[in-house]
């Protein structure tokens, strides 16, 4: 039986480079909704979805409501998205994984209408098997638990050890792991400073996966 080979995208700071822009355009969005302290508290929120800072923040005493804080996470996606780039050479990895055969999934804590907003931009949405939210699957924890991975995996029928996912944060690189997914470390639009830490190999631009995976499908 021929293996089901999956490789799997994550959006933010993968797909588009809006790690950065969220830092460069949206830099005092937490401290104007919660204050400065609370948003000193929550410190840094790279691969974190909406849901889970709001949760800490909600720890942290703020009594902000939840569908305002929704309302406006919504208006600066609409802000980023409509700038940040899609990151360069995604196209031809693509290309190069459709020819291998290789199946094409997203994964992203971040809520659909985000992920709409980016994937509508991708010449090759149509080649995506998968795209899972986990904001609209509450019964999965987020990142970095498994459960996304797990649950992507297992709809698409495929074994863990056979796929491949490209994380960009540690929380999703811890997620992909323990998911028993080969891990690759995007480094390309990660803010200055920012350690990534337990993935299987680190790669600065897409060009050197597809090199990777040249190689190994060489072998």
């Amino acid at each position: 039986m021929t293996k089901k080979r999956v490789f799997v995208f994550d959006l933010d700071g993968v797909l588009v480079a809006s790690e950065k822009m969220w830092l460069e355009t949206e830099t005092r969005f937490l401290h104007d909704i919660f204050g400065d302290g609370i948003a000193n508290k929550i410190g840094d929120t790279v691969g974190m979805s909406v849901g889970e800072i709001y949760k800490k923040a909600v720890l942290f005493g703020t009594t902000f409501d939840k569908g305002e804080y929704d309302r406006l996470c919504l208006e600066a996606a609409k802000r980023v998205y409509s700038k940040c780039p899609i990151s360069d050479g995604v196209d031809e990895l693509v290309a190069y994984l459709l020819k291998i055969k290789w199946t094409l999934a997203l994964l992203s804590g971040s809520p659909m209408s985000w992920i709409d907003q980016v994937a509508c931009r991708l010449k090759w949405k149509d080649k995506l098997t998968k795209i899972v939210s986990l904001n609209e699957h509450t019964e999965l924890r987020m990142k970095p638990y498994p459960d996304g991975y797990q649950f992507l995996i297992q709809d698409l029928g495929a074994q863990a050890e056979d796929c491949v996912a490209l994380e960009d944060s540690n929380p999703g690189i811890a997620s992909a792991k323990a998911a028993g997914l080969y891990t690759i470390g995007y480094r390309e639009h990660l803010p200055v400073g920012y350690e990534q830490q337990g993935a299987d190999i680190c790669v600065n631009t897409m060009q050197e996966i597809v090199s990777m995976l040249m190689f190994r499908n060489q072998r």
